[in-house]
């Protein structure tokens, strides 16, 4: 069995979406219910703790046949230790090599966070930028929340374009985390 560690139930509900495009595109075989994959660990500090896979070390190996962490590196400045793209690199590469499970364990990153990552892949991005600008909405939230929230509002039928390439390096992550498990 396979599972996913991410931070939030944004990231969850995201990362539902991402692996039910996969499966109706054939990448993803043998799973109806992603709910039981995706664990949501309440924030990077608990995603990137050791004490927070005391239960789950007992199923590695038995059950648990391959994990993948997916998390935000977050700000540098809001974080001196964990924030940024390196330092967060570094505490889950730490974290893993503490955790000295003998199974497939890999990782992806959202440089920032998952709201940035999702304004780059709009195809009118320039737009919501300059919603973003106009109304200042960096300055009641960095993390670009808002303007996530706005654009699945106004798109709810299509969230996500899972086909920009931006997708493309998860998306092989979680395949390759699928591949041969039933």
């Amino acid at each position: 069995m396979v599972r996913i560690f991410c931070e939030g139930s944004d990231d969850k509900t995201f990362l539902r979406l991402l692996l039910n495009d996969l499966k109706k595109s054939g990448d993803i075989i043998g799973f109806d219910n992603f709910d039981s994959v995706v664990k949501v660990m309440g924030g990077k500090s608990n995603l990137l703790n050791k004490e927070s896979y005391s239960t789950i070390d007992k199923q590695v190996g038995k059950q648990l046949t391959k994990i993948l962490f997916i998390f935000d590196c977050d700000f540098q400045e809001d974080d001196k230790v964990c924030g940024g793209f390196e330092n967060s690199k570094k505490a889950i590469e730490d974290l893993i090599t503490e955790l000295d499970w003998k199974i497939v364990v890999d990782y992806y990153i959202f440089n920032k966070n998952l709201d940035y990552f999702i304004i780059d892949t709009l195809d009118k991005k320039d737009k919501f930028l300059g919603c973003e600008e106009c109304f200042e909405l960096k300055a009641l939230n960095k993390n670009r929340k808002i303007l996530t929230c706005i654009y699945k509002s106004l798109y709810p039928k299509k969230p996500f374009d899972f086909s920009h390439q931006n997708f493309n390096e998860l998306k092989q992550k979680l395949k390759n985390l699928f591949k041969d498990e039933k």
